[in-house]
């Protein structure tokens, strides 16, 4: 069980960190000022950076696995 909550805090962590870099990502671009503007709808913003968290913490946890 212990073993369990190792995987769930490192998806945990590589979640926040990669949904904060692809949030990074969108203002570099301005996809913060299409949201502003009303070019992009708030679903779109929010699954794409729900969709970078997911893809860091589940990279992270096959390369755990893998070590």
């Amino acid at each position: 069980m212990h073993g369990d909550a190792g995987h769930v805090k490192t998806f945990l962590w590589w979640f926040t960190t990669g949904s904060a870099t692809t949030l990074a990502v969108l203002m570099v671009q301005g996809g913060v000022q299409d949201l502003i503007s009303g070019d992009k709808s708030a679903a779109n913003f929010v699954l794409t950076v729900a969709g970078g968290g997911l893809l860091a913490g589940c990279i992270a946890l096959i390369l755990n696995r893998i070590r």
